[in-house]
């Protein structure tokens, strides 16, 4: 029985009747479809709206920084990082390390190559820093039938096996995502995912479910409910399974012009959310000498 109220098997139905062609359903079963057409499709998709999100997930990965080493490993999947900083505890930001360029004096501060994080010069002392992060969607979603929800309804143990799709086994790969719980009856809930360990199989979600699900839950880890964002994958799923089967090109221009409609109703909704200040440069920050202490910031407007 397909949940009507699951991403994969919706994109998936949506692909079938944009190509309405017999042949490929058994040639593509639907986890491959999964795997290697609507997974990259996805991450696309996801690319092309986040740079203009007006509701970026940000993270705060915690990395132990030594006075002895220079390189440390990134978590997956970053998208931007906004600042390194190290917090009392308070939660207060009290010290930042600055990325800089290689010929500065002062050294290069932080800087990314690859997946690794390069601190130079070292620290001073030993200390515990935050990695400011937004995650991006280049991760492997997937439905399955054996997840369980903690006594805390925070806590998530995440399937030894999907139905669709496959886990992602990078460490912290699905933090930042949507884990998406899918009752036989009754309300759906969709949480975002604050830390994922691959060693015990658990994510733990930003906020708590409202609802206990005892036993077995039907889950899925994807993109949040939206259906122009939906809409928008599944287009450009179609489009690419329909290079597979060599579809006309007028077929594909068809599709194409869906998706296209579909991206900006997507990218119009996520970059207007937050209306009370309109888009401009923020100016009162702490890069901003003029703005980031009082003192200077009166006698500047004076």
């Amino acid at each position: 029985m397909h949940s009507t109220n699951s991403f994969l098997y919706t994109v998936l139905e949506r692909i079938r009747g944009y190509l309405d062609d017999p042949d490929f359903d058994a040639k593509y079963d639907n986890d491959y479809l999964v795997r290697h057409i609507i997974c990259p499709t996805m991450v696309d998709v996801w690319s092309r709206i986040n740079m203009n999100l007006d509701n970026p997930v940000v993270l705060r990965h915690a990395i132990s920084i030594t006075t002895t080493a220079e390189y440390y490993i990134l978590p997956p999947c970053i998208s931007e990082i906004w600042r390194i900083a190290r917090r009392d505890t308070d939660g207060d930001i009290v010290e930042e390390i600055m990325p800089r360029n290689e010929f500065n004096p002062d050294g290069l501060g932080w800087a990314i190559e690859g997946n690794v994080l390069r601190v130079d010069p070292k620290i001073s002392k030993n200390n515990t820093f935050h990695i400011y992060y937004v995650p991006n969607g280049d991760i492997m979603p997937h439905y399955a039938t054996a997840g369980t929800l903690g006594g805390d309804r925070k806590t998530f143990t995440l399937a030894t096996s999907t139905t669709l799709g496959a886990l992602d086994r990078r460490q912290s790969a699905y933090a930042g995502q949507t884990l998406r719980i899918i009752p036989s009856s009754g309300k759906i809930e969709e949480r975002i995912i604050e830390t994922h360990d691959v060693d015990t199989g658990e994510v733990v979600t930003r906020l708590p479910f409202e609802d206990t699900v005892n036993g077995d839950v039907t889950y899925e880890i994807a993109p949040t409910g939206m259906q122009s964002l939906y809409e928008a994958i599944a287009a450009g799923a179609a489009v690419k399974l329909g290079a597979y089967r060599k579809i006309t090109q007028a077929h594909a221009a068809m599709i194409t012009q869906q998706y296209r409609s579909a991206i900006k109703t997507a990218t119009d909704n996520l970059a207007n959310l937050q209306m009370r200040t309109g888009k401009y440069w923020q100016k009162n920050t702490v890069d901003n000498p003029a703005y980031n202490d009082i003192d200077s910031f009166f006698s500047w407007h004076n």
